[in-house]
């Protein structure tokens, strides 16, 4: 047996699904009458089942009357139900990676609720071949993170996985974790909630938004926070949630992070997300410019510039 199909056959075994997807590509007819308002993304996480189950609900604006909705949505997960504007709809999900609701639609406002759930595809390399990263922290603690810039977010989530069209509206991000975990993700914090031995985090941005950043990390995480003033005067909370286990190097790259923020706004102008934050989370990967929430695993390797500490992947995704 080669080596290769050795390595596909012990992850099958374990469960593991490795993952050839390409974001974007040819906009499909059926997609491109299709504009998307807004995602709800609720999901009960299990880092011991490395599972996830619950919903999504994608609102969108139909242009013009259709047949069939039309979503992009990893096989590799089970949809269990769709609702149209609360009316059960038949669906097919295949190996094609898309989910098929043929229900006749009138032009207009229309909300889709997708509930399923299952194992998601493990990342092979993150950030570059992305999926989930079921890790630990040096205390043993669940660490779970998320990469899909090249994959997009239809690795978890059903969606329309095209970069001609963005959530207008927005994204609400609804994640239930084992309690003690934290979890991070686009735009504020509404509220956290906790129940028995779980706690939901409800994270909401109100910007458009990439799919591949709609997403979250969990971990035993601590906030290190200040206020950063931008280069037109306005106040925007610069925040990093860090591993209980680095806190004491968090202020050091709040420096560095605020350095960066001033010099990219000398160039560029005001920070865009103005209204929401300027946040880090601390991951298991290198890194990833999710908007609002940075991924940075650089494990605070900084290098000389002048006389003066610099981090060039805080740089570099924050940039």
């Amino acid at each position: 047996m080669r080596k290769s199909s050795f390595i596909l056959l012990v992850f099958a075994s374990m469960g593991v699904f490795a993952q050839d997807l390409k974001s974007g590509g040819v906009l499909k007819p059926e997609q491109a009458i299709m504009d998307i308002r807004h995602y709800t993304v609720a999901l009960d996480v299990d880092p011991t089942q490395k599972s996830i189950n619950g919903y999504t609900e994608i609102d969108l604006n139909l242009t013009k009357p259709s047949d069939v909705l039309l979503f992009d949505f990893w096989h590799g997960l089970t949809v269990k139900e769709i609702l149209v504007n609360g009316k059960k709809e038949r669906f097919t999900h295949g190996k094609d990676d898309l989910i098929k609701i043929s229900s006749p639609q009138q032009a207009g406002r229309i909300k889709v609720k997708i509930s399923y759930g299952g194992k998601p595809g493990v990342a092979e390399r993150a950030p570059w071949i992305g999926g989930f990263q079921w890790e630990k922290d040096a205390k043993g603690n669940p660490w779970i993170s998320i990469s899909c810039q090249g994959e997009g977010g239809k690795i978890y989530f059903p969606c329309k996985d095209h970069p001609s069209d963005e959530p207008n509206e927005g994204a609400d991000m609804i994640i239930t974790v084992p309690k003690g975990l934290v979890v991070t993700a686009p735009g504020l914090l509404q509220k956290v909630t906790t129940r028995g031995n779980k706690s939901t985090y409800h994270w909401k941005t109100n910007y458009t938004i990439s799919n591949y950043c709609i997403l979250f990390n969990a971990g035993n995480y601590k906030l290190a926070k200040r206020m950063y003033t931008t280069v037109n005067g306005n106040k925007v909370p610069m925040e990093y949630y860090v591993l209980e286990e680095n806190f004491d190097k968090a202020e050091k790259l709040l420096d560095l992070y605020e350095q960066s923020a001033k010099i990219l706004e000398k160039y560029f102008g005001e920070y865009p997300w103005v209204k929401e934050a300027i946040r880090i989370t601390e991951t298991p990967h290198l890194g990833m410019e999710h908007q609002t929430n940075i991924a940075y695993g650089n494990k605070y390797r900084y290098e000389k510039v002048g006389n003066s500490d610099f981090d060039w992947l805080l740089h570099h995704e924050f940039g």
